[in-house]
């Protein structure tokens, strides 16, 4: 899907008054009740929709994927389909399709999660039906077959440095320091903890989760948490430990200045769970909150760098916003790995606090 089949879609009559909404994978355009989600032809190190077969194959997979915690939002995959004039339409999929999209319901934006926080009315009640949703869904997703993979894990970390084109022009050559030494700390922790990082996979604390929880992939709806737009590109990235799930809503939380809200999603859903955490497992989760914040950083560069003008104002707040949480989880990782280490010898920048 291209910026030409976009235009075309919108010489259809029931579609000239769609709203579009562009992001740096997806298309969408928004009528009053439905909502057509497309994708980019793009393909990243972390993702794939180069072909038309491969944007159908994923489309299907976000369906049936997000029909788990959302089945009231995802309808069905169309086809974008041809007409006898230049214009294009949505349809069964058929051989003459171009291309593909998901159909899914229309919520009031009202009830997106970023802007109930943009107006201070997301409460703690509202948290905690999150977190009751999020431990519900978990129980039902466990894997029974997981092994906890170091190699890939390191590799997850490290692809951020992959971007460090796009991020050096806006945090710095001192920025981007400070990023590898963080990941060097988050290897050393990876190094003298691994048995528990195992132990977790073995104890059934990995799951096929959402793999993508942050404020704007849910909806409050009249208080009612839906949960959508779960990772489907990937599914490596989707099966993970329940705690870097959880950490990927916290890191939002904390990035917009709600420390408060995060702290009471993490004890929330913990007293959703059967099991209560080893001692060792508040280390895990700052390793996975760092993680997450790494992602964020990574996501937001690309963003920044696929804005069609100057970037907006927003996003590269938030990117400092990210990289101020990057020094933080840091240094709570640095407190806990062993001083002898010789992978952080020289990975403390003189900015980077203890």
């Amino acid at each position: 899907m291209d910026q030409q089949h976009i235009d075309r879609l919108r010489q259809h009559p029931t579609l000239a008054d769609a709203e579009v909404v562009e992001t740096h994978i997806s298309w969408l355009l928004l009528l009053p009740e439905d909502v057509y989600k497309m994708k980019k032809n793009v393909r990243f190190s972390f993702l794939d929709f180069s072909t038309p077969a491969k944007r159908k194959y994923y489309c299907e997979r976000e369906l049936q994927l997000n029909r788990r915690l959302a089945p009231e939002l995802y309808r069905r995959v169309v086809g974008v389909n041809p007409t006898l004039s230049t214009a294009l339409t949505f349809g069964p999929p058929v051989p003459q399709s171009v291309d593909y999209a998901v159909a899914m319901r229309r919520i009031d934006r009202r009830w997106e999660m970023e802007a109930l926080l943009n107006r201070d009315a997301v409460s703690p009640a509202d948290i905690d039906r999150i977190a009751e949703r999020l431990a519900a869904f978990h129980a039902g997703v466990v894997l029974t077959d997981a092994l906890f993979n170091p190699i890939e894990v390191l590799d997850r970390l490290t692809d951020i440095l992959r971007y460090a084109d796009r991020l050096e022009p806006l945090i710095g050559p001192t920025g981007l320091d400070e990023i590898r030494a963080g990941i060097s700390v988050a290897r050393s922790v990876l190094r003298a903890f691994h048995a528990r990082f195992h132990q977790r996979a073995v104890d059934g604390f990995t799951v096929d989760g959402h793999g993508d929880l942050h404020t704007g992939n849910i909806f409050l709806e009249h208080g009612r948490p839906i949960l959508f737009d779960c990772l489907e590109f990937a599914d490596d990235l989707r099966r993970i430990d329940v705690l870097d799930e959880v950490a990927f809503l916290y890191v939002d939380l904390e990035a917009r200045g709600r420390t408060d809200l995060a702290e009471r999603f993490a004890a929330s859903y913990r007293r959703g769970t059967a099991s209560a955490p080893a001692e060792e497992d508040e280390l895990i989760f700052s390793f996975y909150r760092f993680y997450r914040v790494n992602v964020a950083l990574k996501v937001t560069a690309i963003k920044i760098s696929h804005s069609p003008k100057d970037a907006p104002a927003e996003l590269t707040e938030r990117l400092h916003r990210y990289l101020d949480l990057h020094r933080k989880y840091a240094g709570r990782l640095r407190e806990s790995v062993p001083t002898h280490d010789p992978l952080l010898a020289g990975t403390r920048p003189a900015s980077m606090s203890n």
